[in-house]
């Protein structure tokens, strides 16, 4: 049977919480030298985000002299609570068994190094859930490059990109594809003010996939 479509996952912020992990990571890892934590909204700034921004910010944080050890512990400290305080938003794994039931295929698109990719996909059962799950790791310049390289693997049409950050809404625009923002992550509505389409739960996105779709297909 032909797919019904192409859905595109963001990871962090559209289907993990990763304010639980990584929040928690760089505050344990600054108080080991003494430095006081920014405060969580500074943190929730780089969710999703490329590594290297990240990194550079992190690095900023405290003294040159001990810039390495601090981003090497809070990305230790990240994989273990992956493993110990991970979550899902509540309805993801339905929300992806419901899409994969309407016949579309599903794949990811994330700005993660491999490692948390990998803790986050096998410690919350969601590697089964997609037919091509990726990462920016090493190997793609950004979210674009990502979406570029699933469409040329995955023939299924139309294709809606579901994220939480501008980057979403532009890897998904630039190959023609609908953009649906996750609202409840961690991009606001001005930063998402260009998507196709909002949910504001994670429960309401195979509905949501379903209408963009189905305007395409008319």
């Amino acid at each position: 049977m032909k797919p019904a479509g192409l859905v595109i996952f963001d990871i962090d912020g559209t289907l993990f919480q990763a304010g639980l992990v990584t929040a928690p990571a760089i505050r344990k890892s600054l108080e080991s030298v003494g430095v006081v934590p920014p405060s969580v909204e500074s943190i929730a700034a780089w969710y999703g985000k490329p590594v290297e921004p990240y990194h550079a910010w992190l690095a900023s944080l405290c003294p040159s002299e001990v810039a390495a050890r601090v981003i090497a512990d809070a990305d230790r400290y990240e994989l273990e609570f992956i493993a110990t305080e991970g979550r899902l938003y509540p309805g993801a794994l339905d929300a992806l068994a419901e899409l994969r039931a309407q016949g579309y295929l599903l794949a990811t698109s994330s700005n993660a190094p491999d490692d948390y990719f990998d803790a986050v996909m096998d410690s919350q059962g969601l590697r089964a859930c997609f037919e091509l799950p990726l990462c920016r790791g090493t190997r793609f310049a950004d979210k674009t490059a990502i979406v570029g390289e699933i469409l040329t693997r995955l023939q299924a049409r139309p294709v809606v990109v579901v994220g939480d950050r501008a980057d979403d809404v532009e890897s998904a625009h630039a190959h023609g594809a609908f953009a649906l923002a996750s609202c409840y992550g961690f991009g606001s509505r001005e930063e998402l003010c260009e998507a196709d389409a909002f949910a504001d739960d994670l429960r309401d996105v195979p509905a949501a996939v379903d209408r963009l779709v189905s305007s395409r297909v008319r």
